[in-house]
């Protein structure tokens, strides 16, 4: 019998489908390869369900050391994002000619058995809230979203934004007028030298083209390094940008945090990044470095501050989660299986509410 399309009658609106990808466009993509929502469907005045499909072998969020394999936390994010933008064009009317810039950002996740690859891609269940719409001139200027992460079944964290929406052409004023000049994009600035990138296992990588740290430096118990990702990174770059987008200054956290934590002397082989929070407090410009910050975590600490200057102002904070995965570990994630299982029937008691309130 062949499937039903997406949004008919005879479909309840919380049957999320995995069959293929939304346009590329509803989601501010390139590439259809870097696309990952698969569906979305409204289930309430302000609240709809998402889906997204995790990739087994993608050449950037598969591309990791840890011993055991989690779901990437940035592929999670990027995830969240692009429910986000595919719900503000289809369900708030949000122009299709408009660029949202971060402001903030979280996610938090959980339960680290359930986030495991498998042998078959994940389903990401999104059920997504905008908990706070400002409007100007008849027209959405900054969205809060809020989103509840269900992976297989089973629920495994959260995750929050704020962002700011404005036409193109407003943005294009915005940059000129803070730069006083036009931006250069990634297609125009020169390529940079990247032949002092950090080794990959440094930072949890086995491929240079997805380090984005180089020149580190250690002093007085704190490390710095140079944002220097590859251009020519698609997954990082998908399109043009005039500045370093969140997600590339999102692995730059990362990583730098998996760095100190490897100078601290734990093995990275068992430690996992599962949780981040950020605000972007300027545009990170690309014709000018920016350098990271943070210090090395001691007597097991498992949170790492880092801080991104460039010319003397702090252009992003972060606070980047690590979870180092032993035996212990493995038998307390053990025991709160039941507890995610009592929270995913939760989940789907509310989906169920929300489908049915008028």
């Amino acid at each position: 019998m062949p499937e039903k399309a997406a949004g008919t009658l005879a479909e309840p609106p919380f049957h999320i489908r995995f069959a293929h990808t939304v346009d590329r466009h509803l989601v501010h993509r390139a590439a259809v390869a870097e696309v990952f929502v698969t569906d979305a469907r409204r289930i309430g005045e302000s609240v709809f369900l998402a889906g997204a499909q995790t990739p087994l072998s993608h050449s950037y969020y598969n591309d990791h050391i840890q011993r055991s394999a989690l779901t990437d936390v940035l592929l999670v994010l990027e995830a969240c994002r692009q429910a986000a933008v595919c719900g503000g064009h289809t369900f708030l009317d949000i122009g299709m000619d408009t660029s949202f810039l971060v402001n903030e950002v979280s996610v938090q996740l959980r339960n680290p058995r359930a986030l495991r690859t498998g042998s078959d891609p994940g389903e990401l269940q999104l059920l997504t809230e905008y908990p706070a719409v400002r409007m100007k001139a008849d027209r959405v200027r900054q969205v809060g979203v809020a989103q509840e992460l269900t992976f297989n079944g089973a629920a495994v964290g959260v995750s929050t934004m704020r962002v700011s929406a404005m036409t193109k052409s407003e943005y294009e004023a915005l940059r000129g007028y803070q730069r006083g000049g036009i931006a250069p994009t990634t297609r125009e600035v020169p390529r940079p030298d990247r032949s002092g990138v950090l080794a990959p296992p440094q930072v949890g990588r086995t491929s240079p083209g997805n380090v984005v740290l180089a020149e580190p430096f250690f002093d007085g118990g704190r490390l710095t390094a140079r944002l220097l990702p590859d251009f020519d990174n698609r997954s990082l770059f998908d399109h043009d940008y005039d500045h370093f987008p969140a997600m590339t200054l999102l692995e730059g956290a990362r990583q730098l945090a998996l760095l100190a934590a490897f100078w601290s002397g734990r093995q990275l082989r068992n430690t996992h990044v599962l949780g981040m929070d950020a605000a972007f407090l300027r545009f990170a410009e690309l014709d000018t470095p920016v350098v990271l910050s943070a210090a090395v975590p001691r007597g097991g600490q498992d949170t790492v501050e880092v801080a991104f200057d460039q010319g003397g102002r702090s252009v992003t904070t972060a606070t980047v989660r690590l979870y180092e995965e032993t035996a212990e570990s493995e038998e307390s994630a053990g025991r709160a299986e039941s507890v995610e299982s009592a929270e995913s029937a939760g989940r789907a008691e509310r989906v169920e509410r929300a489908e049915t309130t008028p």
